[in-house]
């Protein structure tokens, strides 16, 4: 008989084993469809405010967006009435953003020319891949060297 209460004062069942343990696989399958439930919808909530904040940060940059030709147009006017005539004005005011985007492409550029690959992330990845495939660095510490540097007694850790 079987005590399916952690209380010995009450009386064990009837219950055979299998029947505890599929007792036991039911509730921990209702257990797991309960916890994704809840996930699913904690996800749908996060979903939807997500959505929401995308959208108004679409909003937002359409915005400043406008705001910033308007504020070129305003620019160019300026150069107009400061005398200058509308097509000149207008040509300035791109001439302006082609160098300062020239300045910006060469500094990305320069930035660029200065990454180095990530070599020691490569290195240990690759001795990882031969240690899976079995093969040993040149250079690599075994046990035996390992055991005689701490204990002073040469051993042999394979077996023949």
């Amino acid at each position: 008989m079987i005590n399916t209460t952690n209380d010995p004062s009450t009386p064990p069942t009837q219950r055979s084993i299998g029947e505890l343990v599929q007792s036991i696989r039911d509730e921990l399958l209702g257990v797991v469809h309960h916890e994704i439930d809840i996930a699913k919808k904690e996800f749908t909530a996060l979903a939807i405010k997500v959505g929401i904040i995308a959208a108004m940060a679409a909003v937002l940059l359409f915005l400043l967006l406008s705001a910033w030709v308007m504020l070129l147009f305003a620019a160019a006017t300026g150069l107009e009435a400061l005398g200058l005539s509308y097509w000149l004005s207008f040509l300035i005011i791109a001439g302006v953003f082609i160098l300062l985007g020239a300045i910006a492409g060469l500094v990305a550029f320069l930035v660029s020319k200065r990454l180095k690959a990530p070599e020691t992330t490569i290195q240990t990845a690759q001795s990882a891949v031969e240690a899976v495939q079995g093969k040993r660095r040149q250079n690599a510490v075994s046990y035996d060297d390992t055991f005689e540097e701490l204990y002073g007694k040469q051993v042999s850790a394979r077996v023949d």
